[in-house]
């Protein structure tokens, strides 16, 4: 049977995509090869939301034609669902998939292979694919939304994934989890395209906490996590249920974007400076050992020294556990798009470097406070460091090499006493008594 092996660009909803594709592919028959590896045919699931992430795209299938000629490449993905044309018309791209037709890739493959019929249902059926594993990795992410109707004046997203908002039934997502639970996975991480809006599209009361509250019964999952949320979705009813459910991670990945509010009102986002900030104080007042990641993007038409200084500003004052740096990129289509006082490459450049380097300290800051502190870590199959430890995440996302971790602990979590910091990481010491894998 034909090998398959898969690429994946992008965010965690297209990595929990790519694995429905596999499983798919899998379950037709099809031989797996470890993601990148030559095979007979090639998945690329692409992403666009920057410039960068189209050039990669286009990069990696010149690098696959080149090395493998012969193989069969499929393309897949935001970059594929916005140009598909342009992909197509791409050297050895033998076939462009739209992301509603990414869950049903067994068959336009084996159409083209063979020419057998697609029985694809019609678009208006809401399917909710089901996956059993996550690829060899220690943690599962699981889609339970789709779509976005934010739409902020630079994002692309809404274009390619959807204006509406798709929620997945409960039953469902508790389905899924148990699987995955079984087949020894202790932390979900839970993903969609707008997390927070989930159950907005229901006449009834649903949301996120009541997802966090099923998911917490379902035994084997010791950690539950979030991927992303929207300050304007974080209610007091989900930092509740993360602050009293002993199996929800004390960590939130909040976009903040700029900490200027006239650039806030230009993206088209919600709240101002002051509700991010306000939000940040009460989450830590009932979370107090919170881990409080987020986004800024520099670089937006109009933004001027004082804007970006705000923004730093803001960041020092929240004191951020760890931030992604996003440097503007135009995206046609979106509003921003046609937007006036474009920023210098140079200066867009600097300003990142600068937001950049003030991440860093504040990570450093609040690896500082955790030192002498015992963490529960969830040992991962990485080894990372000068001297190669097995690696892994405690609940506020604080990356930790762990001393006197083994192969057995891989996949476990496992309390951890935390000594001190080696350039990105925590150093850890496993502590031997405690067996038990409790969060």
């Amino acid at each position: 049977m034909r090998t398959v092996s898969f690429l994946t660009l992008g965010c965690k909803v297209n990595q929990y995509d790519t694995q429905v594709m596999r499983e798919s592919l899998k379950k037709a028959g099809y031989t797996l090869t470890k993601d990148g590896e030559k095979a007979d045919i090639y998945v690329l699931n692409t992403c666009t939301v920057t410039s960068i992430s189209d050039r990669k795209s286009r990069q990696i299938i010149r690098k696959i034609k080149k090395q493998n000629p012969q193989s069969i490449l499929i393309v897949t993905g935001c970059y594929a669902e916005r140009c598909p044309d342009e992909i197509l018309s791409l050297d050895g791209v033998d076939l462009v998939l739209s992301n509603k037709d990414k869950s049903f890739i067994d068959q336009f493959l084996n159409n083209l292979l063979y020419h057998s019929c697609i029985s694809k249902p019609s678009d208006d059926i809401d399917l909710h694919p089901h996956i059993t594993t996550f690829n060899g990795q220690t943690r599962a992410i699981v889609k339970i939304e789709d779509g976005c109707d934010s739409m902020c004046s630079y994002c692309i997203v809404p274009y390619v994934r959807g204006k509406r908002i798709k929620s997945r039934p409960i039953d469902n997502i508790i389905r899924e989890v148990s699987d995955l639970a079984r087949n020894g996975y202790r932390e979900i991480v839970l993903t969609g395209i707008h997390l927070g809006a989930y159950g907005k599209d229901w006449s009834y009361s649903i949301d996120l906490a009541d997802v966090l509250s099923e998911i917490h019964k379902v035994d084997g999952i010791e950690r539950i996590r979030f991927s992303s949320i929207e300050p304007m979705d974080l209610t007091e009813k989900i930092i509740d249920t993360v602050s009293k459910l002993p199996k929800c991670a004390h960590h939130f990945h909040i976009p903040l974007q700029s900490g200027s509010d006239r650039i806030l009102n230009l993206m088209r986002r919600s709240y101002t400076a002051s509700d991010f900030e306000k939000l940040i104080i009460n989450i830590r007042a009932k979370i107090p050992d919170v881990g409080i990641s987020s986004d800024i993007m520099v670089g937006f038409p109009g933004e001027t020294d004082q804007d970006f200084k705000a923004t730093c500003d803001l960041i020092s004052r929240i004191k951020l556990s760890r931030l992604h740096v996003f440097r503007y990129s135009l995206r046609e289509g979106t509003p921003a798009s046609k937007f006036p006082d474009r920023i210098p490459d140079r200066i867009s450049s600097k300003r990142s470097d600068e937001a950049i380097e003030l991440g860093h300290r504040l990570m450093i800051e609040f690896y500082s406070q955790m030192i002498g502190q015992t963490h529960q870590v969830l040992i991962e199959d990485t080894r990372e460091g000068k001297d190669q430890l097995l690696a892994g995440w405690t609940s506020n996302y604080a990356r930790v090499l762990v001393k006197d971790a083994d192969q057995n602990d891989i996949g476990y979590i496992r309390k951890t006493q935390i000594i001190g910091i080696e350039e990105n990481h925590l150093i850890g010491i496993r502590e031997r008594e405690d067996e038990k894998n409790s969060v």
